[in-house]
């Protein structure tokens, strides 16, 4: 990948409202230029998609955690159907290590925390850690770092 396309993908990662136009400027490229530079790396996989970042406290879930689970015997398949209608968590991913899976959750309070870990015992071990402040976040990746 050209330091172009890399340049294109900074700015996006920035602010994906950007238009051809404004991308065109800072890269110098024409606006049609751009946007074929975008669809092709679209259509290659390296932009999955556009979307918006929540402020999660401004809507009324101001309680992140992440919260690993050490799955039971035979629970996994079944756990693993569910987690995608939890809808206090964010993200799941499987881990090596003691621990399964790893969820960073999002919930109103300490009960809904709460509330959360009582439906988790049923398939395994949870352990949360509550996040009290998250010094980096979402960090832009530059083509140095690749």
């Amino acid at each position: 990948m050209d330091k172009l396309n890399w340049s294109i993908l900074k700015l996006l990662q920035q602010n994906a409202r950007l238009s051809y136009v404004e991308i065109g400027r800072e890269v110098g490229l024409s606006a049609p230029a751009v946007a074929e530079r975008i669809s092709r790396m679209e259509e290659r996989g390296l932009i999955e998609r556009y979307r918006a970042e929540l402020n999660l406290a401004e809507i009324g879930l101001p309680l992140m955690a992440f919260v690993t689970l050490k799955v039971h015997s035979g629970k996994l398949n079944a756990f693993l159907a569910l987690v995608p209608y939890l809808s206090e968590v964010l993200e799941c991913h499987r881990v090596t290590g003691n621990e399964c899976l790893v969820m960073k959750c999002a919930m109103k309070s300490p009960l809904h925390l709460e509330e959360l870990i009582n439906k988790l015992m049923e398939y395994g071990e949870p352990t949360t850690s509550i996040i009290l402040s998250s010094p980096v976040k979402n960090k832009v990746l530059h083509n140095d770092e690749v």
